[in-house]
């Protein structure tokens, strides 16, 4: 069966090349307020009467119950993401990261690794949505010899899930190189595959130079 995907070519002058490093990845932990209490109020007691007096009664207003909000859709196109043959990118701050790892498990496993692990890290979307994503990045560090310049030390390449249409997927790009503040993961190359992979997905693969 032909193999049909999406796929773009980035420019590594438009990608920062600092690198993913966590010093602490703080896991925000839910907070449970207290049920309210309930108090009952008691009961009256009955008292001998020589006359009979009628009983107050008293209506109770109709409550009215508001309707939530439905939530709002997610914006399309997303915001700050460039574009490329329906395919949606962009490199996520820190912070970013940090805010969607607080809902998903195995991000926030990804992004410890990364204070032994060289990372990288990107956001994809696409607006039919993948079958599974294809990445590859380059292994970088400064050139010594020539100031502005880099080497490359190695290459990798990471599956990633399943995302729907518009949906954006977060991702750290975990190489084989120890931390080191000059060695940067950037990524080169996306695709948008459209066809089943018998590959381990999600999964990461770094062959060094």
């Amino acid at each position: 069966m032909k193999r049909h995907f999406f796929a773009i070519t980035l420019a590594l002058s438009l990608l920062p090349t600092q690198s993913f490093a966590v010093t602490e990845s703080p896991t925000p932990s839910p907070t449970v307020s207290n049920s309210p209490t309930v108090s009952s109020s008691p009961s009256p007691t009955a008292t001998n009467s020589a006359t009979a007096t009628k009983k107050a009664t008293t209506t109770k207003k109709p409550t009215s119950t508001k309707k939530a909000a439905p939530s709002p859709s997610a914006k399309w196109p997303p915001k700050g993401f460039k574009v490329m043959d329906d395919i949606y990118w962009r490199t996520p701050s820190v912070e970013t990261m940090m805010n969607v790892a607080a809902g998903d498990s195995s991000l926030e496993r990804a992004i410890k690794a990364c204070k032994e692990f060289s990372c990288g890290r990107i956001q994809v979307a696409s607006i039919i949505g993948c079958v599974y994503w294809e990445i590859e990045s380059k292994v970088i560090e400064p050139n010594p010899d020539i100031p502005g310049s880099f080497l490359t030390m190695g290459m990798l390449r990471t599956l990633v899930k399943t995302s729907a249409a518009k949906e954006v997927a977060t991702v750290v790009l975990r190489s084989g190189v120890a931390y080191s503040p000059t060695v940067a993961v950037v990524p080169t190359t996306v695709v948008c595959h459209q066809d089943q992979t018998s590959e381990r997905v999600p999964s990461n693969s770094y062959i060094g130079r």
